[in-house]
């Protein structure tokens, strides 16, 4: 990985995008992720099958932090359908990273499969 690329990481590991519980939302959901530890609850706004607003808090490492803020902002004004066809290769070009090794893919992908969760569960209730 390029020394710009990670220093772009971890800054916003220091400071992630949509951090924090949102004071509205209509669905949320727990991922946690046991080879490093990551804990995570995520909230989403969902409006007429359209994500309104995404966030997340929670504890974790790098791959799983940026993971998650990077997955935020993707998903902002996007039906909340698209998640089902996310796969690890788009977080792995979410987050300009070749491939991840192995021992990580759970890191990488506990918020994809969090949101992929709020989806079925949103299909449920409609």
């Amino acid at each position: 990985m390029e020394d710009d690329r990670f220093y772009e990481l971890v800054e916003l590991y220091r400071n992630p995008e949509h951090y924090g519980k949102p004071s509205k939302y209509n669905y949320s959901e727990n991922g946690y992720s046991p080879s490093c530890g990551d804990k995570f609850s995520i909230y989403l706004d969902v409006e007429n099958g359209v994500v309104k607003d995404a966030s997340f808090d929670g504890k974790g490492c790098v791959i799983s932090t940026v993971s998650l803020s990077k997955l935020c902002s993707f998903l902002i004004g996007k039906p909340l359908r698209e998640i089902q066809k996310m796969e690890l290769k788009d977080i792995e070009n979410m987050l300009g990273i070749g491939d991840i090794s192995i021992s990580r893919v759970k890191c990488a992908t506990v918020g994809l499969d969090a949101i992929k969760r709020v989806y079925r569960e949103s299909i449920k209730s409609n």
